[in-house]
């Protein structure tokens, strides 16, 4: 029987192990590649002929051929041992007892330790004797099977060198890094050039490094094999994915196809449904026709026959009925009264937003069109949209074949095209900015077919364009406003003075809110609001002496200034560092504060010189943090830099060249400053809403008599294109938004 470490190597090693992957057969001649996969050497000759390069089947890694060739490859001689050791134990482990692998006659009874081969008791003699073999260890079947099942012997057998074949193979060249015979450490291995080693020495070390690596490469293998699973796993998504949006494409290629075909029977459904009302018209107008037609034609051959055949009593009996009929139908309508209208298919851009397939377009008649949404009138610097509906004979609304054009002429006189909006649907809308006051028309043609309904007039109008609020103390209602603001959202913000309150309005004038605070001590009476960049509320509470900071919703952030503050009446903030500037009528000065409400400076004093005041009214600090102060009693507007330096002063005078009394002023732009002024008599109530250039040249007026100011405070721009100047009408307890 084989023994059973050799049916252990059997086990383990499989006869696939044995096999060459090209030719699929036990190896012949191995030679191994550094890559450490082997193959036959003719497989590998077959291969480099064909290739012409050495490139190893199993792992693609490509080497340069030898000198020598393939034969000069290094041969496998542990997987030669394999095939044979594996030849030999197969046929033994098919039954039988183990032949001896010297005489192959008689049962193998020992085995000899460096041969790897059993032998039987003869041959073990003559192992003994022969001067070769005398040293090699030999052990009974039995001895060899205890120690085997004990401590197992790997295959290694007496390995010879290839160039002194009698050699056995006892050192290792450190520096070639092969094994060596004795003979071979003195002929092309000498030392010193050459460093040897015990050839088991060297193995034993190399297999306890092996190990280490071993246990590394495992860990590789692990990972290799993690990869390897994720990478089919990725492969296994990919091919369902791109299942899945095939499905998603056919799917989609689906809907799409449906929809084509509803839209295919709508459009025929709508182009049918359009010309059956035609057709059905063309009809019974057919029948009119024919009908007309039978009766003159009867008639005329009534008369031709009693003209010819009749005698004069007969011709002259009928003469009556005969001259009225004939007139009846002499003067009777013979044309058609078919009204042609085309209804066309036009094929749009594939799947656009208005069809798939396309849209159906008709003639239309232009004294059917209609024109809508016509303002009364325009402010300037607003714009309106005019609805152009397209429509039939019929009056139906249809899209038209032909583009509907528009243009206006300005109050200029100047010509300028509009940009049409086409719906696609038989409307279409048309944009008319009001850039200048004056009249504006506005025509429309529809395939050079001038509208009937056009020129359409719309007048731009300026000054006063809208007045905001009545007397009183309900939502909407004002009492003495003192000021006004814009916020963030484009609202106006109103300081309702006598109503102790802040009143929030769209700036078309739309309640939306009144802010109260009531914890102070004295009733809140707001003079003058300034808002934050970030949308806070710096109300100027005069009868308290304070400045009252809220959010939007009227929650009291913080409040400051009662130490100092004795008579404040304007406020503003600095666009450079968020600074609160606040006039003080009593003390004739401008005091400074942070935003967080810590007081820094004051600058300014009595008197009527260069930085002085006498009772100094609204404040308002440009981009660059140039501060300009209404100087109300002095009628001037005076200019400092962003270090309370004085730089310049301008007189505040009517377009009459009359003194007048500055109170709020704003600013655009760092250019324009404009002031709400008050008549220096005392007895008039007259008021003024002036425009300079920041330099302090007067440019204009922008109210009139008309208007009715009645001692205007406050005053806001808005960041409309011509912006919009809205104005506290203190006395007329009111807001007015005009446009200059």
């Amino acid at each position: 029987m084989a023994a059973a470490s050799d049916r252990k190597v059997l086990e383990e090693i499989g006869e696939d192990f044995l096999c060459c992957t090209i030719c699929l057969e036990q190896f012949k001649s191995p030679k191994i590649l550094p890559c450490l996969h082997t193959f036959c050497e003719q497989c590998l000759v077959t291969l480099v002929e064909k290739t012409g390069s050495l490139n190893c089947p199993e792992c693609r890694q490509q080497y340069q051929l030898p000198v020598g060739g393939v034969s000069a490859i290094k041969g496998n001689f542990f997987m030669a041992n394999l095939i044979e050791i594996f030849k030999q134990r197969l046929e033994s482990s098919q039954g039988g007892k183990l032949k001896c692998e010297g005489c192959q006659e008689n049962s193998a009874t020992h085995r000899c330790m460096e041969c790897i081969q059993y032998i039987c008791d003869s041959c073990a003699k003559v192992h003994r004797n022969i001067l070769l073999t005398r040293t090699h260890k030999l052990m009974t079947i039995e001895e060899f099977e205890t120690v085997q099942s004990t401590s197992p012997v790997t295959l290694r057998a007496v390995e010879y060198c290839s160039v002194h074949s009698q050699n056995e193979l006892k050192f290792y060249c450190e520096t070639c890094q092969v094994p060596v015979c004795s003979d071979c450490t003195i002929v092309k291995h000498r030392i010193p050039e050459h460093l040897h080693r015990d050839l088991k020495d060297a193995a034993d070390e190399y297999l306890s490094e092996l190990k280490d690596v071993v246990d590394k490469l495992k860990v590789k293998e692990q990972e290799a094999e993690k990869n390897k699973t994720l990478a089919k796993q990725i492969h296994s998504d990919l091919t369902e994915q791109c299942s899945r949006e095939e499905r998603k494409v056919r799917m989609k290629a689906e809907e799409i196809i449906k929809k084509i075909k509803r839209e295919e029977q709508r459009l025929i459904d709508e182009l049918q449904n359009n010309y059956k009302i035609k057709i059905k018209h063309a009809a019974v107008e057919i029948d009119e026709m024919e009908l007309n037609h039978g009766n003159i034609k009867s008639t005329c051959s009534y008369i031709e026959m009693l003209m010819h055949h009749g005698n004069a009593a007969q011709l002259l009996s009928t003469k009556g009925d005969a001259g009225t009929r004939i007139k009846q139908l002499i003067t009777s309508e013979s044309e058609p009264q078919i009204q042609h209208d085309e209804v066309v298919f036009t094929s749009g851009c594939d799947f656009n937003e208005h069809g798939i397939l396309g849209i159906l377009r008709s003639d239309i008649c232009t004294s059917k069109c209609t024109v809508d949404n016509i303002p009364k009138q325009l402010v300037k610097g607003d714009s309106a949209d005019l609805l152009v509906t397209t429509r039939d004979s019929m009056g139906n609304q249809v899209v038209p074949k032909h583009p509907v054009k528009a243009k206006v002429r300005k109050p200029d006189a100047s010509w300028e095209d509009i940009n049409v909006l086409d719906n696609k649907d038989g409307t279409h809308r048309v944009t008319v900015f009001g850039q200048m006051d004056g009249q504006y028309e506005v025509t429309m043609t529809v395939g050079d077919q001038p509208m009937t309904e056009c020129p359409v007039i719309i007048p731009v109008i300026k000054g006063l364009v809208k007045t905001i609020g009545s007397e009183g103390s309900d939502e909407g209602q004002y009492y003495d406003p003192w000021s006004v603001a814009i916020n963030k959202n484009g609202d106006i913000v109103t300081a309702d003075t006598e109503n102790n309150r802040l009143q929030i309005t769209t700036r078309d004038g739309t309640f939306k809110k009144i802010l109260k605070f009531q914890q102070c001590k004295m009733p809140f009476t707001p003079y003058d609001i300034a808002v934050s960049s970030d949308n806070a509320y710096y109300s100027l509470d005069n009868l308290n002496n304070q400045v009252v900071v809220s959010d939007e919703d009227g929650n009291v952030i913080r409040n400051f200034g009662q130490n100092e503050l004795k008579g404040p009446f304007g406020i503003a903030i600095s666009p450079l560092d968020g600074n609160v500037y606040v006039t003080d009528r009593d003390d004739n000065c401008v005091r400074i504060y942070t935003k967080h409400g810590k007081y820094l400076r004051s600058f300014g004093s009595y008197g009527e010189g260069q930085g002085e005041f006498f009772g100094p009214g609204g404040v308002v600090i440009g981009s660059t943090g140039m501060v300009f102060v209404a100087d109300q009693c002095n009628n001037r507007i005076q200019v400092f830099n962003a270090h309370d330096q004085y730089l310049y002063s301008f007189d505040c005078k009517s377009a009459a060249d009359e003194s007048v009394h500055p109170r709020r002023i704003t600013i655009e732009n760092d250019k324009y400053i404009y002031v709400t002024a008050t008549s220096t008599d005392v007895y008039s109530a007259d008021g003024f809403i002036f425009k300079f250039k920041s330099s302090g040249e007067f440019v204009c007026r922008i109210d009139s008599d008309s208007d009715g100011l009645n001692w205007p405070t406050g005053i806001a721009l808005t960041d409309d294109v011509p912006c919009r100047v809205v104005v506290a009408d203190t006395d007329n307890h009111c807001i007015k938004v005009f446009v200059q």
